[in-house]
């Protein structure tokens, strides 16, 4: 007889503290999904076991802003709806790997959240990866960072073999008519502490991307870094050069960790150059609830001038269920 079982998650974060982009500093509650660990979160996944060593699995994840409990909204044809933001899946599992449909991170994800593993906890706002690699004041091209999560996707995750995992991803239009399509790939290899692995995202009509990263854990701290490549569909997009760096030290119930980010658009009339490094740590509390606490500072230039700031101080509180 068939086996199923469902199980409900989620993930609380909040906090509070200061950001300033360079037009003064502006004091508020963050909610996780804009300066914090993590967004939070409220899902649904389950199995069920059809035999024969083959599963059917499914996903439903919804995001949430903390501060007025709404929902966030997702993307459907180029307008923004309710919907489960996170994560819409379901597909089949077996000694092949697993194969999924609907709406979920890409492959190429996979790849850039392991080079910020431990760089302030892969967090968002505070990890200066997130402000480094994307326009901080409109000088660098707009979306000039990649895009996580795409709808109407297909992904295929090979089973570890020796160490080595893999996958890809195919996104069909994202709006309807204007051929803003997806393919990706990614390539890894673990062992013990060591993980390195190679991402590559094409999205149509956008940027193409190319990153290699690897972490390693060696017990009384763990490293990890990255190196990114964009190529702009246009001439006049640009193509930029970025890497980062994290370390994350382990003490008692504390986890300490600072970051750096850095990176460079070429191949258009002024160059931009952008860097940035966070400081931040962690206090369990529990195994399902933790304090944090980070700063992060990036600065963008242009022509030697600087063109944008964003300087940010967090604190809060996430917990999971």
């Amino acid at each position: 007889m068939a086996q199923s079982s469902v199980t409900i998650y989620g993930r609380l974060d909040a906090g509070v503290g200061t950001r300033d982009k360079g037009t003064g500093s502006d004091s508020k509650m963050f909610t996780g999904g804009d300066v914090g660990l993590t967004t939070p979160r409220l899902g649904f996944r389950g199995s069920e076991d059809l035999g024969g060593g083959l599963k059917v699995n499914f996903q439903l994840e919804q995001r949430i802003d903390l501060d007025s409990g709404a929902q966030q909204p997702t993307k459907a044809n180029g307008v923004d709806v309710p919907g489960f933001k996170g994560a819409a899946t379901v597909g089949l599992a077996g000694g092949f790997g697993q194969i999924r449909a609907g709406r979920m991170l890409t492959v190429y994800d996979d790849v850039r959240a392991l080079s910020n593993s431990r760089n302030l906890f892969d967090s968002n706002g505070l990890t200066p990866t997130a402000s480094v690699f994307k326009t901080i004041s409109g000088t660098k091209t707009k979306n000039a960072d990649y895009s996580s999560r795409f709808n109407s996707q297909l992904r295929y995750d090979m089973p570890v073999m020796g160490g080595v995992y893999g996958g890809v991803s195919y996104a069909f239009e994202q709006t309807s008519g204007k051929g803003d399509k997806l393919v990706g790939f990614m390539l890894g290899y673990k062992a013990g502490g060591l993980d390195v692995a190679l991402g590559y995202q094409d999205e149509k009509t956008k940027n193409k991307y190319t990153t290699l990263a690897g972490a390693y854990d060696m017990g009384s701290f763990a490293v990890s870094a990255g190196y990114n490549r964009r190529n702009g569909t246009l001439t006049a997009d640009g193509d930029d050069d970025e890497y980062n760096l994290g370390v994350e030290v382990p003490v008692g119930a504390f986890k300490l960790s600072a970051g750096y980010a850095a990176g460079k658009t070429k191949n258009v009339t002024s160059t931009a150059k952008s860097s940035g490094f966070g400081v931040g740590g962690t206090y369990s509390l529990s195994k399902r609830t933790r304090l944090y606490a980070g700063y992060s500072k990036v600065e963008e230039k242009t022509a030697g001038k600087v063109t944008g700031k964003d300087t940010i101080l967090s604190l809060g509180v996430r917990h999971d269920f």
